[in-house]
């Protein structure tokens, strides 16, 4: 089964995603990027990363950018929820990594059928870099 962590500061949406995904994945959430640092350190591994929106230049958000690089050469794909339709946004994510990025309030159809094409594009990545 593939594996997913959740960092998510809010508690009713990190719920709602943990039992949401947990249908079809192995979900792990965290209620910020050093608690998902320390389990990553610790050897842990995973398919997916997803990560709410943080302030550009804050301290959460250069954790995460170290996270994504630490776990973006196992084949770890970020995927990030940003707080609001806003392309500022959408470009700060990306541009620090993030392979795609869904605003809130989201349809869970459309968060399933992001996260098996990154699933499906990282295991892609990881076959390859295997046989390589």
């Amino acid at each position: 089964m593939k594996k997913i962590l959740i960092i998510e500061d809010n508690s009713m949406m990190r719920m709602f995603l943990t039992n949401y995904l947990g249908r079809h994945y192995d979900v792990e959430a965290v209620e910020s990027p050093s608690k998902a640092a320390q389990l990553c350190g610790n050897g842990k591994l995973y398919d997916l990363i997803i990560t709410d929106f943080y302030k550009q230049g804050s301290e959460e958000i250069q954790t995460i950018q170290a996270l994504n690089l630490q776990t973006n050469w196992r084949g770890t794909s970020l995927f990030m929820l940003t707080d609001e339709d806003k392309s500022e946004q959408r470009i700060t994510a990306l541009s620090i990594g993030a392979k795609d990025t869904l605003s809130k309030p989201f349809n869970p159809k459309e968060l399933d059928l992001r996260i098996s094409s990154l699933i499906d594009q990282s295991n892609q990545f990881t076959d390859l870099r295997t046989v390589a």
